[in-house]
C-alpha cells in the first residue's frame, strides 16, 4: 500500500501546483482517493460494490474521508486526519440510498467550514456542488483534474514499490504461460492458468485484463479470451495487466505454444519488432520528444514497407490509469520526464502470417531508465 509520508507529500504537491488556491478540494475519483490518501476498496467483496466516497482536503493541510459504515475497514487503512462513516446498512433493516447518504454527509461536513472557493474534478458529485451553490451564492469552483493528471506522471517510491509487485506477479503469469500452454487448450483455459499464476505471484487476489488470442485471431491484434481451441504451431499474443491497489503493469510477448515452431516469415517479423524495441529503448531518457521517439520506432517498419501493419501506438505511460501520459504516438505533444513509467510495444499484424507484439515496462530515472518487467521476450521463450 501507499505510505502516509508520500500521501502527505502528494497532497502538498497538489496545493503547491495550483496557481489560485481554493479553500477546499473535493475529490471522488477512486484513483485520486488512492493517490492522495491510500484509500482503496477491494473490488472483490460485496461491501465495496457501487460504494461512493469523497475526500475533502483543506488549504490548512487537513484531510477528511467520507464513506459509510461498510467501508470503514478500508478507511482505517487510509492516510487521512479522520474519516466520517455514517451507518448505511447493518444487515438488520432496510437501507437508504447509499449515494444520497454520502451527499448528505459531505454537505453536513461542509456546513461547518468557511470558504466559497472549491477545487473539484469532473467526477465530483454534481449534487454536492448544486446544493452548495444554493447556500453559498458566491461559490466559485476550479477544476483541479488537469493538474492532478500531470502530477501523477512522477511516480514516488511507494508507487514504484506497488508497480514492481504488480510486475512481479505479471512475470509469474508469463512464466506459467510459456511452460504450460498446450495444443488442445482453449484460450479461456489459458487465461485461467495465467490468472492463477499471477494471483499466486502477488500473494493476494488481483484483477487481470488484457489480450489472450491465438492462431488467426492474432492477425487482428488482440482480444479477450474465447473458447477457441489452440492448435499446434499457433502463435499466441499474451498482453495483460495485473491490477494491484489500482496500479497496473502492462507488458506482452508473442510466442508459439509449447511443441510448435515459428515459420521463417514469423521469425523475420519478430526480428523487426525486436529491432524496433531496441531503437525505442535507446530513446528512454528524460527530455525525449515522444513524437520523435514514435517516428524512430515506426521507421524500422517503414523501411521494410510494413508501417501499415503497425496499427497502434509505440507506447504510453502507466500507473493508476491505462493508458496514462506520456503518449508515445505520431502526434504526441509529450516529452519523457524523470518519474514516468512507460511502455514500448512494437507489433506487426500480417494476414496469412500472424500477428505479434512485444512489450516491456520501464521507469525513467534521472540518468536513464530501469526495466521493470522481467519476462522472457521471443517466439520461443527461454
Amino acid at each position: 500500500m501507499l505510505t502516509a509520508e508520500w500521501c502527505r507529500k502528494r497532497r502538498a504537491r497538489l496545493w503547491a501546483s495550483l496557481r489560485e488556491k481554493p479553500d477546499y478540494i473535493l475529490l471522488s475519483e477512486p484513483q485520486h482517493l488512492m493517490y492522495f490518501a491510500n484509500y482503496y476498496a477491494s473490488p472483490f467483496v460485496f461491501r465495496s460494490q457501487n460504494a461512493p466516497a469523497m475526500l475533502i482536503l483543506g488549504a490548512d493541510g487537513s484531510s477528511l474521508l467520507v464513506i459509510d459504515n461498510l467501508m470503514q475497514p478500508y478507511a482505517e487503512k487510509a492516510h487521512v486526519d479522520k474519516f466520517a462513516a455514517p451507518v448505511w446498512y447493518r444487515s438488520r433493516e432496510s437501507a437508504t440510498q447509499r449515494y444520497e447518504l454520502l451527499v448528505k454527509t459531505v454537505l453536513d461536513e461542509m456546513k461547518t467550514r468557511k470558504g466559497d472557493h472549491l477545487g473539484i474534478e469532473p467526477a465530483t458529485y454534481a449534487d454536492v456542488i448544486a446544493e452548495l451553490q444554493t447556500t453559498r451564492r458566491r461559490l466559485k469552483t476550479t477544476d483541479v483534474a488537469s493538474v492532478i493528471h500531470q502530477l501523477k506522471r512522477v511516480k514516488d517510491p511507494d508507487e514504484i514499490a506497488i508497480l514492481k509487485r504488480s510486475m512481479k506477479a505479471t512475470d509469474a503469469g508469463f512464466a506459467a504461460a510459456h511452460k504450460g500452454f498446450r495444443p488442445g487448450m482453449t484460450e479461456l483455459q489459458a487465461f485461467a492458468m495465467v490468472q492463477a499464476a499471477a494471483i499466486e505471484g502477488a500473494g493476494e487476489q488481483v484483477g487481470i485484463y488484457g489480450d489472450f488470442v491465438s492462431g488467426q485471431r492474432t492477425e487482428d491484434g488482440g482480444g479477450q479470451p474465447s473458447n477457441r481451441i489452440m492448435e499446434a504451431n499457433d502463435l499466441f499474443i499474451l498482453d495483460f495487466s495485473v491490477i494491484l491497489y489500482g496500479y497496473r503493469s502492462d507488458f506482452a510477448n508473442t510466442f508459439v505454444i509449447a511443441g510448435g515452431k515459428p515459420t521463417d516469415k514469423q521469425k523475420e517479423l519478430a526480428q523487426y519488432c525486436y529491432e524496433a524495441m531496441a531503437v525505442g529503448e535507446r530513446q528512454l531518457r528524460a527530455g525525449t520528444n515522444c513524437k520523435t521517439m514514435d517516428t524512430l520506432v515506426r521507421n524500422v517498419f517503414t523501411m521494410r514497407h510494413l508501417d501499415q501493419n503497425f496499427t497502434h501506438h509505440t507506447g504510453h505511460g502507466l500507473g493508476l490509469g491505462h493508458p496514462d501520459p506520456p503518449y508515445i504516438t505520431p502526434e504526441s505533444t509529450d516529452e519523457l520526464m524523470a518519474g514516468d513509467v512507460v511502455t514500448i510495444e512494437p507489433g506487426l499484424y500480417v494476414k496469412g502470417v500472424g500477428g505479434m507484439r512485444f512489450e516491456r515496462n520501464y521507469f525513467i530515472t534521472g540518468i536513464g531508465f530501469e526495466t521493470l518487467s522481467g519476462h522472457s521476450i521471443g517466439l520461443e521463450p527461454k
